[in-house]
């Protein structure tokens, strides 16, 4: 998709970089969500589905948000710099390879398909909302197709 994008010369973009996702779902923050240090349904989708019976179910459906899926996007209010579903809906992918933080390097260029498991970011309406706080990490395979994963883009400055 991005190869495509990219082919129309409407500029460059990209996944995000773990750190440049982390930075703008912080917003400027240090608390857990980029509004404060508890979750709260009514700021973010998570945990919407049968097997989790939580009391947001009831929240989300009274916004037109069936369970088992994701909210459409902008359904909640934007973090504090205008990005929204930052925290919730579905994970985002990232650009960087998958390592603990003591291992960590910096993305320098890689091949996304040959590489191993990358970073994905935000939690997603199926986890708990603990998996939705700024700092916490997962990481799938890049060919792994989920109904809870999606990706945002970043267009790179002129």
């Amino acid at each position: 998709f991005i190869k495509k994008l990219n082919k129309m010369n409407k500029g460059i973009y990209r996944l995000p970089t773990e750190m440049e996702w982390e930075y703008a779902s912080r917003a400027g923050t240090t608390t857990a969500y980029s509004w404060g240090d508890s979750i709260d349904c009514s700021k973010a989708m998570y945990g919407n589905n049968r097997q989790k019976q939580t009391e947001c179910i009831k929240y989300f459906e009274s916004k037109g948000i069936g369970p088992n899926q994701a909210a459409p996007v902008k359904s909640f209010a934007p973090n504090p710099w205008g990005f929204y579903d930052m925290h919730g809906n579905v994970w985002e992918w990232c650009s960087d390879p998958y390592r603990e933080y003591k291992t960590h390097i910096i993305n320098k260029g890689f091949d996304p398909i040959k590489t191993d498991s990358r970073i994905k970011r935000g939690g997603s309406w199926y986890k708990y909302g603990w998996y939705c706080r700024s700092a916490n990490r997962a990481y799938a395979h890049p060919g792994a197709k989920f109904k809870t994963t999606g990706f945002r883009l970043v267009l790179e400055a002129d």
